[in-house]
């Protein structure tokens, strides 16, 4: 690694502070060293099936020698009841505080009978992780890196699968910001195009792009941002499904996952009737955000990065993804783009000539034409043709071009500017250049997947690439899980559980800001929940507890937008505008459903009763992949349909 500062002293003052205090302004450039076997790609490969073979070896362990050597073992006292044995485990725990045995057995007897059976479980569960472990402390030592290294493949699988999910719907989810036109579409959208790329931060940085290039207004893009908070919660639910051999863990794990979504629900419930009625989101960041200057392009500013550099090379050794093409599509650029900077004054010559009604109608030049191609007054810079081709009246309304027209040598047509003067009187039958070569075409048509192994290695497509990554890293995710929660259960049984359960169990803000801080040292909301999720499946993280940290991961997922829009370089105010507003949402959000204990149990028990649902003895199994299809698909999928047949 070597690292290089470039860090503008154009940036404004605030910017350079806030960026200061995110992270460091050192971009750091990695050397990925000789091709060949040395790569990124096969140490990441490696890394993967060591993790899968672990798995399978210990899955084999569990369940043939050991399961051997505790029938041999066996003697029928060891039978306990299990309330009996939670009783017993809790008794244990507390008897070292000093507490009386016997007022601890007829408390927790009395506290039992009073619970229901997900909360004996829950309690049984926690008690036997506060039992004391006799496992020595050099094996602890070695299993606590050996947990460090799977959490590092789990880190290197979720950026591996989000780009399995891009490879496979990345075209698709950008073609979905076509008919962003009302609220309802435009959180629909925002669902969708996150769900289909596994990464809020994805969606909201195409998002970011389209405002900047005045592509996507402020008001609907503050919409879709709702969605994309919807959609991100999505990881953590198929994260939460890797418990299915368990009910318990199961029950638990998918409570605390869709915690997430509820109170991300919840906020949109609440914010975008009254943000429809008036877009305070939108008049409020404008006033926080309007006096922001652009980094210049000749010394841009550096966006502050923390793990992703260490991850991205090796998941870029897989596969590496053409996040240009996506924004080629988001921004309607599939038949061209021409590569001129023409004034305002020579694109509203152009618009005279191309356009009806005295150049005020531009709805029929082009076949692919949409609102977005308007700026105020005039046609975007980048939507000028390469050829307009005249009638015999001297009219060029039909004859809006990105391509030579067949059968003309454009080698010799006539230009339309003279300099920087148009024509003054067009002839009939005539071809002029506009863009001329300029103009860059089949920009959509590009395969998304641009290297790593699956490209440079074994020419595989975008289809293929992204279903073999998303099964391979699917199958990555499951081990890694099963590892750590089963490694955990040696090093965080006793003391070490107690101490967890002490911070988390603390106070809810102080889990807020833990939760911020992971976010922001991860930068991603999914990455944060999808790692706490199997805790509080295995019981050591209680579902209050799990709430506030989710809260956290919302707010620090959001300064991924900010320090984005601290480096763009054109339309900075619209870019700062989206990114606050994303932050915005979400403490807003906090500061209704936490503080009073009244409306924070509405996310709770919406939680508890989506995880309780996983217990039904005929479709428990089944039912978390159909809240996951049915919420973050088919509904956001119907309203996308309606909303293309009303555009249409």
């Amino acid at each position: 690694l070597q690292s290089k500062i470039a860090l503008s002293a154009a940036c404004p003052r605030g910017t350079m502070a806030l960026r200061g205090l995110l992270g460091s302004a050192k971009k750091i450039v990695h050397d990925p060293g000789p091709k060949g076997n040395s790569g990124e790609g096969d140490a990441a490969l490696v890394m993967i099936f060591i993790v899968i073979a672990a798995t399978i070896l210990i899955l084999i362990y569990e369940k043939f020698v050991k399961k051997k050597e505790e029938i041999k073992e066996h003697d029928p006292n060891d039978y306990f009841d299990e309330d009996k044995e939670g009783v017993e485990a809790v008794k244990m725990a507390d008897a070292e505080t000093g507490v009386d045995v016997e007022t601890v057995q007829i408390s927790n007897e009395m506290t039992l009978e009073e619970k229901t059976v997900e909360e004996k479980a829950d309690e049984v569960a926690q008690a036997k992780w506060l039992q004391p472990s006799d496992e020595q402390v050099w094996k602890k030592v070695v299993l606590v890196f050996v947990v460090l290294y799977c959490l590092w493949v789990f880190l290197l699988t979720l950026s591996i699968m989000g780009t399995g999910f891009k490879l496979l719907g990345g075209k698709d989810s950008a073609k979905l910001f076509d008919v962003v036109d009302n609220p309802i579409s435009g959180l629909m959208i925002g669902i969708l195009a996150t769900v289909l790329v596994q990464s809020s931060s994805t969606t909201t940085s195409i998002i970011i792009s389209l405002v900047g290039a005045d592509e996507l207004s402020v008001r609907n893009a503050v919409f879709m941002v709702m969605g994309a908070n919807i959609g991100t919660s999505v990881t953590n639910t198929i994260v939460a499904m890797g418990h299915f051999s368990n009910k318990d863990d199961l029950r638990r794990g998918f409570s605390a996952a869709t915690v997430h979504d509820v109170f991300n629900m919840l906020c949109v419930i609440v914010f975008l009737p009254l943000n429809w009625i008036y877009p305070f989101f939108e008049k409020m960041t404008y006033e926080m955000s309007k006096d922001q200057k652009p980094c210049p392009d000749d010394d841009p500013c550096v966006k502050p990065e923390f793990l992703k550099p260490y991850i991205s090379p090796y998941s870029k050794g897989v596969a590496a993804y053409d996040k240009k093409i996506a924004e080629y599509i988001s921004k309607g650029y599939c038949a061209g783009e021409c590569g001129i900077k023409y004034s305002s004054g020579q694109m509203r010559a152009i618009q005279n000539v191309v356009c009806t009604d005295n150049g005020t109608n531009c709805r029929g030049i082009h076949k692919n034409y949409e609102a977005s191609w308007m700026s105020p007054g005039h046609l975007l810079n980048k939507r000028a043709p390469g050829y307009v081709t005249t009638d015999a009246a001297g009219v060029a309304t039909a004859g809006f071009s990105y391509t030579c027209p067949p059968g003309v040598d454009c080698n010799t047509v006539t230009k339309f500017f003279n300099g920087t003067v148009p024509v003054a009187t067009l002839q009939a039958n005539t071809v002029y250049e506009v863009c001329g070569t300029k103009v860059r075409t089949g920009l959509c048509e590009k395969a998304l997947l641009k290297g790593g192994i699956a490209k440079q290695r074994w020419n595989m497509t975008d289809s293929g690439a992204g279903t073999f990554i998303t099964i391979l890293s699917l199958t990555s995710l499951c081990c890694c899980l099963f590892l750590i929660v089963y490694f955990l259960q040696v090093i965080v049984k006793g003391p070490a559980a107690r101490v967890l359960r002490t911070v988390v169990g603390f106070n809810g803000y102080l889990n807020i800001l833990i939760g911020l801080g992971i976010t922001i040292l991860v930068q991603s909301s999914s990455i944060t929940t999808a790692t706490l999720t199997p805790l509080a499946a295995v019981g050591l993280i209680t579902l209050e507890d799990m709430l506030p940290l989710t809260l956290g991961a919302n707010i620090g997922t959001t300064l991924t937008g900010i320090m984005g829009a601290t480096v763009v370089t054109s339309n900075p105010v619209a870019a700062w505008q989206v990114a606050l507003c994303h932050l915005f949402f979400n403490i807003f959000g906090i500061i209704v459903w936490f503080p009073i204990p009244q409306m924070r149990q509405v996310p709770l028990d919406g939680a508890r009763w989506l995880g309780k649902m996983t217990t039904h003895p005929r479709f428990g199994k089944v039912f978390p992949l159909v809240y996951t299809f049915v919420v973050f698909f088919i509904i956001p999928g119907i309203c996308y349909g309606i909303a293309v047949a009303a555009t249409s």
